[in-house]
């Protein structure tokens, strides 16, 4: 089954539930980096709505769902934002279907509903496989769901974890060899996988500024859209991805290639825009929903062994160490040249004698 009425016009799938959302077009608001409101772009996420509804409307003619246009799902979308708990939703999707399908249909119709709502991977869909685990909405209200999973308290010792400069996706993967992959599940944001060697971002910049603009109406904590934008702006400086001079082109072309060439899905253009952040920004505690993360993130990053000479080069986190050994090298290989020129001049010297 294919998505209804999906041209890219104000009133198609995607854009309508975006302007229903997130209409910011009008606004004197400033997003976090101090750019109008209007810059927001929602082209990613509408690839997104694509992408979900490809993976549940779609799949098998859909027979497992209960709600089978882009309207019906929309709609059911803005009832989620009410303080209503999950059997009074259920409920209501069984009066919005037009037929008596399946009984599990009207889950995964909800499940729908609410990916598209917050960007979150709820429920398992039927007869696919997942990478990672897919989280468990049971009960309560998209509201109570979200607190209970974002609300707990971090639980690491952070002491002496400190996020400098120089900490950012550039030097994750140049220096401490920890590959950065993008993810669509706001969940997995941060998050360590494959015994360390990367870490999943979640690039949606675009939807987490429209979830801070919304302010109490978003059904995210107080705080959790800004500090998430916090985390790009600490992987993805503005001023070091969209920067000039020598040095910062080689990390703009970086950023172009991972956004461009090493991503599955498209990404957001926001990205790279949520501006820089300070050294008073950059302050550990001040992080509370990604500390954890964060906390396991730099020490991995701490713990990494540079393995060839071109992360040896950008390695920096020990100044002294770093002059120490490329002035070792540099010695060795003056000695070892004058060595090689007293070794030629020796022997021209005993030719010329024999002639």
């Amino acid at each position: 089954m294919e998505l209804q009425q999906l041209e890219p016009s104000p009133t198609s799938g995607p854009q309508r539930l975006v302007k229903l959302l997130w209409d910011f077009s009008s606004s004197n608001k400033k997003l976090y980096n101090g750019d109008p409101a209007s810059e927001l772009c929602h082209s990613a996420y509408s690839e997104y709505y694509e992408r979900q509804w490809g993976l549940t409307v779609a799949h098998c003619d859909g027979k497992f769902v209960a709600l089978r246009t882009p309207e019906s799902v929309n709609q059911l979308v803005l009832k989620l934002q009410a303080d209503k708990s999950r059997t009074e939703l259920l409920s209501l999707v069984k009066r919005m279907s037009e037929e008596n399908p399946l009984e599990e249909a009207y889950e995964n119709s909800l499940n729908l509903a609410f990916r598209l709502l917050l960007m979150l991977k709820i429920g398992e869909i039927k007869y696919q496989f997942h990478a990672r685990r897919c989280l468990d909405w049971s009960e309560g209200s998209p509201r109570d769901f979200v607190n209970k999973h974002f609300g707990e308290q971090p639980l690491l010792n952070f002491d002496h974890v400190k996020l400098p400069k120089a900490f950012n996706g550039w030097s994750l993967e140049k220096v401490g060899g920890i590959k950065i992959s993008f993810e669509s599940n706001l969940a997995d944001h941060l998050r360590l996988v494959e015994d360390d060697s990367k870490v999943l971002v979640f690039p949606f910049a675009s939807f987490l500024e429209s979830q801070r603009l919304k302010g109490e109406e978003s059904l995210f904590p107080s705080g959790f859209a800004e500090e998430t934008l916090r985390t790009l702006a600490l992987l993805f400086p503005q001023s070091l991805v969209n920067g000039s001079g020598t040095s910062r082109k080689s990390r703009k072309s970086w950023f172009r290639n991972l956004c461009l060439k090493r991503s599955t899905f498209q990404i957001d253009k926001r990205l790279g825009r949520c501006g820089t952040l300070h050294a008073e920004d950059r302050q550990i505690k001040d992080f509370v929903f990604w500390r954890d993360r964060l906390v396991i993130l730099k020490q991995a990053y701490d713990e990494a062994t540079p393995t060839s000479l071109p992360q040896i080069w950008h390695d920096k986190r020990n100044g002294v160490q770093w002059y120490t050994f490329w002035l070792v090298i540099l010695v060795f290989f003056v000695t070892t040249v004058f060595s090689v020129l007293q070794c030629v001049q020796g022997g021209f010297q005993a030719w010329g004698r024999s002639l």
